[in-house]
């Protein structure tokens, strides 16, 4: 009976830190801003990503000039031509700081309210980069470019019901989920009629915890682009952001799999020692 009471604390241990963990990272990395913007910063700078942008760039405001079509087609080159300078240009990291920032808050506030159109997965803002473009237009060609009237890019939908509300509220519980984890696993060990074992496969369990969160790293940027309404710049943007994502999170899983293999060492360790004392 101790082995087998043992045996279940020990299982709802290693489920504890297994959700807290989880909850831990989503929370550093995707509920906070400062943790959301550091994670997508680095696709303002990637090639892929700013041809895409710039292409939906161009679509966007030429699309709400006002002006015949043909004198459209003559406008486009100088806009690409615009929005492609202002990629590498002196203001450009600070309007795609604000763009994450804006789509951040713009993602996680969507109110849950019944009446309301299902929120997307991920609201895109690109708000200061295009005041950004038509500025430099304006200034190059003499003339007042118009604002597109919307600049947010759409991602995917997610169920009526809050689920980032849900979500992000959820995560902050990472705390108590590793406390009672811990709890859990040292009434595992007192129980246990052997436990240097039992912490030994407390060690396991975690190892195995680390080595699910680097394979689940891998997988990550493939889930991301299967989502329903994921194409154009939107596309390149979510891939990119899961791949960064990947990349933290198998970063994340080393010294998880090093504190598993620790707790194992220990276990083994500690039971030797012990079978000795009780041999003597």
């Amino acid at each position: 009976m101790r082995t087998l009471v043992s045996a279940l604390l020990a299982l709802l241990s290693l489920v504890a830190v297994a959700v807290g963990l989880a909850s831990l990272w989503v929370e550093q990395n995707l509920v906070d801003e400062s943790g959301f913007v550091a994670l997508a910063a680095p696709l303002g700078d990637d090639p892929a990503f700013q041809g895409a942008l710039v292409d939906s760039l161009v679509q966007d405001v030429t699309s709400d000039t006002g002006l015949p079509e043909q004198f459209t087609a003559f406008v486009e080159p100088l806009v690409r031509d615009a929005a492609t300078a202002v990629t590498g240009s002196a203001g450009y990291p600070g309007a795609w700081d604000r763009t994450l920032r804006l789509s951040h808050d713009l993602t996680f506030a969507q109110a849950p309210d019944p009446s309301e159109p299902a929120p997307a997965v991920l609201s895109l803002d690109l708000a200061p980069v295009i005041d950004l473009v038509t500025e430099n237009i304006s200034s190059g060609l003499g003339l007042e470019v118009p604002v597109p009237g919307s600049t947010t890019i759409e991602v995917g939908s997610v169920p009526r019901g809050g689920t980032f509300s849900a979500v992000a509220e959820a995560v902050q519980g990472w705390p108590l989920h590793l406390a009672g984890a811990g709890i859990l696993a040292v009434l595992a060990l007192l129980v246990a009629r052997r436990r240097g074992i039992t912490l030994a496969l407390l060690g396991l369990g975690v190892v195995l915890i680390g080595v699910a969160g680097s394979l689940l790293a891998g997988i990550l940027p493939g889930i991301a682009v299967a989502a329903p309404g994921v194409d154009g710049v939107a596309e390149v943007f979510v891939r990119g952001l899961a791949e960064q994502a990947g990349t933290d999170l198998a970063a994340s899983s080393i010294p998880v799999v090093v504190g598993g293999l620790l707790a194992t060492v220990l276990g083994i360790v500690v039971q030797l020692v012990l079978g000795r004392r009780r041999r003597g």
